[in-house]
């Protein structure tokens, strides 16, 4: 097991050292085996038993089990001396194909709307990762679904027309991301370094906007409203800005494994508040100031990029918008965590009984999910930090052991690239010339047949 996972559960607050105990054994049970299924991953009969057992004491809860990673989590942000971003974003957990699962919503929002043959979960995280992209940890993390807060505020029906306009910000699904950002400044609020939110267009909501300056956060957000500008008489949209404004210069960006040219401009100006109904008003909306940093694109292709970012950070020179551009480029580490999540450890493919089981499930998987992304995130940062310091003495000499089978060149002291690339090349990563960096398949495929050798290393040597 890796010397570090453990601490994450050490302090967790579940009143009972014993079950502290099992969901260590547990933890390790899982991590060492992703792709396979909560009774594969256990082994046996009565482990598997103990397992959901576990999940469904009443004791054990989503915030109980996060409680240790979150205090472990602000003390890896507290000791770094750069920037930390904290970045927000949901994804939706579907177990149509498991319909006996009790409490789950039945209409989940897609990019096609709301799907009413569709069940499961929305969860909603806050990441944190440092400047470097180093992932740091989760530092709150939530489930909901539309139907309960239809429920809530007695909607007879999930998308009525025009109703938005007329409820408070309170009570709508986007107000997470209100009480994630007012949570992240509760617990980062001792520290040195600076806190910047970062989120897609989803948190476009001028609410967010207007608490995030009442708070004094820092932030970046992806616009996907054209909004209009409240300059005196001049009432001009933030696409009009833009265009009237010098291009600052061009930068390359990935996308779909081609690097595509684009040009930055940006402008500094004031937003118009929107218009709301009286019932809807539960905060006052005041004209912004923010900075606007567009990247757009050179060469029209079928699916262009353009990213028009809102920030109060500075945007005016050419190097100030390019660090904007930068720190959104790390909204990427988010969705890498929920690809590991669900495709590596298989949160989708648990057949739980209720919701409880599952969402408990789920903050335990999040944070062996957060674990496998921080190590292979620290072999790219820093790929000469000794191995010692990350895995125990077995695992250091079955990596050792492996390397020649592998055919990697190893010397006295063990990398943790090295291990990386082993372990990488265990999970079917080639390693030639031009493959570049192994991608997180092979690392999560490479893990499982690591610990295999483990198990079988352990058996030989004490029986």
């Amino acid at each position: 097991m890796l010397r570090s996972l453990a601490s994450e559960f050490v302090t967790c607050n579940l009143s009972d050292q014993r079950l502290t105990n099992r969901l260590i054994n547990l933890v390790e049970s899982i991590s060492e085996n992703p792709e396979l299924s909560i009774n594969a991953a256990c082994g046996s009969f009565a482990a598997s038993k103990a397992a959901y057992r576990f999940f469904q004491n009443p004791k054990v809860t989503p915030e109980s089990i996060m409680l240790g990673h979150r205090l472990k989590t602000k003390e890896r942000c507290s000791e770094k001396a750069k920037r930390i971003l904290v970045i927000q974003d949901t994804t939706d957990l579907i177990y149509t194909q498991f319909p006996s699962i009790e409490d789950l919503g039945i209409k989940i929002r897609s990019k096609e709307g709301f799907k009413h043959d569709v069940r499961g979960l929305m969860l909603h995280t806050s990441f944190a990762v440092s400047s470097e992209g180093v992932p740091l940890g989760i530092l709150k993390q939530t489930t909901f679904t539309y139907d309960e807060i239809k429920a809530k505020r007695g909607q007879a029906e999930t998308c009525m027309r025009g109703i938005n306009k007329t409820i408070p910000i309170e009570e709508k699904a986007s107000h997470r991301w209100i009480e994630h950002l007012k949570d992240a400044n509760q617990l980062c609020c001792d520290f040195n370094n600076q806190v910047v939110h970062v989120a897609d267009r989803e948190c476009d909501i001028y609410e967010f906007l207007q608490v995030a300056f009442n708070e004094k956060a820092q932030f970046v957000v992806r616009s996907s409203a054209n909004r209009r500008t409240d300059e005196g008489s001049d009432s001009s949209t933030i696409d009009e800005k833009l265009a009237a404004s010098p291009n600052l210069g061009v930068v390359t960006v990935k996308k779909d494994s081609e690097d595509r040219t684009c040009q930055i401009r940006s402008i500094t100006t004031y937003l118009r508040p929107p218009q709301r109904s009286s019932r809807a008003k539960s905060i006052p909306l005041e004209p912004l100031s923010v900075g606007v940093v567009e990247v757009r694109e050179v060469v029209e292709n079928k699916d262009p990029i353009h990213w028009r970012l809102l920030t109060n950070l500075p945007v005016k020179t050419f190097e100030a918008a390019l660090e904007i551009v930068e720190i959104y480029r790390q909204r990427w580490s988010i969705e890498c965590f929920h690809r590991i999540l669900k495709s590596g450890f298989g949160v989708e493919k648990a057949r739980f009984k209720n919701r409880k089981r599952i969402e408990n499930l789920a903050s335990v998987l999040s944070i062996v999910s957060w674990h496998i992304f921080w190590l292979y995130q620290l072999g790219r940062n820093l790929p000469s930090l000794d191995a010692n310091k990350i895995f125990d003495k077995i695992t250091i000499a079955v990596l050792k052991k492996s390397a020649s089978q592998v055919k990697v060149l190893i010397g006295k002291r063990l990398s943790i690239a090295d291990a990386l690339i082993i372990i990488a090349k265990l999970g079917g990563f080639l390693a030639r010339r031009g493959d570049g960096n192994p991608g997180m398949i092979n690392i999560w495929r490479g893990w499982r047949r690591l610990h295999e050798r483990i198990a079988l290393m352990e058996a030989i040597t004490y029986g």
